[in-house]
């Protein structure tokens, strides 16, 4: 394909040097060069999840969700074993197909960064507890709140955002279920 390009530009050079040859056509020759170029090189990107996809967070969020009154369990990643919270939310990603870091530190490194005005369902939030950084994570539900397991008193629950605990110690939001 790309000696394709590469024989059309040839030929623009060749033409442009004959002294007949107007400048408006060569105005009109490298348009249609620039937008050939464009649209095939838009038809070879990779395809995945290019748009922010709510369907996917709501997903997750139900995926999450299924898990509440399951135990707490440190390090636990499954329903049989129980989650700890990044467990949580590493698995309810993978049952759908999207692979994130385990622990919740690594996650808030990799992440896409997401304001709190524009939280999605399905988004990850992250709140500096038991030390400094990332260290509970939980997903949002969409409606003010989300889906956690916070601790080995507890089972997976929902909390609100506005639980003074909670509201104190946000950190931030990631969101692994957009590609840009």
């Amino acid at each position: 394909m790309q000696a394709n390009y590469a024989n059309k530009l040839e030929a623009l050079i060749m033409l442009t040097s004959f002294p007949l040859f107007r400048a408006r056509q060569l105005k009109i020759l490298i348009f249609a060069l620039s937008v050939s170029l464009v649209t095939h090189g838009c038809a070879g990107a990779p395809r995945g999840d290019r748009k922010s996809s709510p369907e996917k967070g709501l997903k997750i969020l139900k995926t999450a969700k299924s898990q509440i009154g399951k135990k707490y369990c440190f390090g636990g990643i499954s329903p049989k074993t129980g989650f700890d919270c990044s467990g949580l939310a590493w698995w309810s990603h993978r049952k759908n197909g999207i692979n994130i870091p385990r622990q919740s530190w690594d996650q808030y490194k990799e992440g896409k960064k997401i304001s709190r005005n524009n939280l999605m369902a399905g988004d990850l939030l992250y709140f500096e507890t038991y030390k400094k950084g990332a260290s509970h994570v939980g997903v949002y539900d969409g409606k003010g709140g989300f889906i956690h397991s916070p601790n080995s008193n507890k089972k997976v629950q929902r909390t609100s955002l506005k639980n003074s605990y909670y509201k104190k110690r946000y950190l931030g939001a990631r969101r692994f279920w957009q590609v840009l």
